[in-house]
């Protein structure tokens, strides 16, 4: 037979660590700009990933293009505008 007093810190204890279980349950659940930020870096991850998985499937000569391009953003950016300043001449020249 048990000691009831030994009963009593047992359930004291089980207590203890529900009620610590579910302060930390409620923390999170309140903390919602961490929330954001681990949801943000997982999808970070997720597209990283994604993105590293469609440039190898590409064929080589292009993925050699893709990883210059992102190596050098600027270039491809100055490029796309003069791109579209370019068709924006000739639409007005042509209108």
């Amino acid at each position: 037979m048990s000691d009831p007093r030994e009963e009593l810190q047992r359930d004291v204890e089980r207590t203890r660590r529900e009620l610590g279980e579910t302060v930390e349950a409620l923390a999170h659940k309140v903390d919602v700009p961490g929330r954001v930020k681990e949801q943000a870096q997982e999808t970070r991850l997720r597209l990283a990933l994604a993105t590293n998985q469609a440039v190898d499937s590409l064929p080589e000569p292009v993925a050699v293009q893709v990883e210059k391009a992102r190596r050098h953003p600027g270039a491809v950016a100055a490029a796309l505008i003069a791109l579209v300043l370019a068709i924006w001449a000739i639409s007005r020249r042509n209108g």
